[in-house]
């Protein structure tokens, strides 16, 4: 059988420009600093220590291959990332449940770090906080139904796998108003068979369960700039 090479040669370059395509237009809607930690060796690897660079708050194990782009106000970008989010949940995104209380302080008003969110919502061990590293890395590690919103921008990743410290604390930022991103997670969260509470307390809106050992909590509040800040912090998942 005679091969014709030329039209065998123009499928396969037709094949692998479409596999390109796809990949990129999976890796569109997520932060460069995470794609980057995904990229990195984990550090299970003791020759890989050195590489963690714990002091580092955004860091997967080396210098960001991506250049981390200015976060977007423009209202394309707030209808993009909002129809990525409906592809990640399977479709219309329906409203979050109000909120069962609303108060009139909040616990978070002086955390400042992500460790100190965990620790006023009370999530993870005694002193589980304090043995925290920091890495782009921890946002990559996030478990469905937790990821970082579509196009979010990460701020601050930490987290540990230690023995009965399962904790995850990651901060990102979005011109999603918080409503939206807040109910993106009551959906995925319900989808995952998780019972789902959201409160009220000042300006923060928290979303949060547990189910046997494990707990969770998404707040969300509006910046000054009109961007909102989203905490995901997990323990046990």
């Amino acid at each position: 059988m005679a091969v014709r090479w030329p039209l065998l040669l123009a499928s396969l370059f037709l094949i692998s420009c479409s596999r390109d395509d796809a990949a990129a237009g999976r890796n569109a809607d997520r932060d460069p600093a995470v794609s980057d930690a995904l990229n990195d060796p984990l550090m299970a690897d003791p020759d890989l220590v050195n590489q963690n660079q714990g002091g580092a708050a955004l860091t997967g194990g080396g210098p960001a291959s991506a250049e981390i782009p200015p976060i977007r106000h423009s209202q394309d970008e707030i209808d993009a990332a909002k129809a990525a989010a409906q592809g990640i949940a399977g479709g219309k995104i329906a409203p979050a449940p109000g909120p069962s209380d609303t108060l009139k302080s909040s616990r978070l008003a002086r955390a400042v770090t992500a460790p100190a969110v965990a620790d006023a919502l009370g999530i993870g061990a005694r002193g589980c906080s304090v043995r925290l590293g920091y890495s782009a890395l921890w946002a990559a590690k996030l478990t469905a139904p937790f990821e970082v919103y579509p196009r979010g921008h990460l701020g601050e990743a930490t987290g540990s796998d230690e023995a009965g410290c399962r904790l995850r604390v990651v901060s990102f930022r979005t011109p999603v108003a918080v409503g939206d991103v807040i109910a993106f997670y009551a959906a995925r969260t319900k989808a995952a068979g998780l019972p789902v509470r959201r409160t009220r307390e000042d300006t923060d809106d928290i979303l949060q369960g547990s189910k046997g050992g494990a707990a969770y909590a998404v707040v969300g509040r509006e910046r000054d700039d009109k961007l909102s800040e989203i905490t995901i912090v997990t323990n046990g998942m």
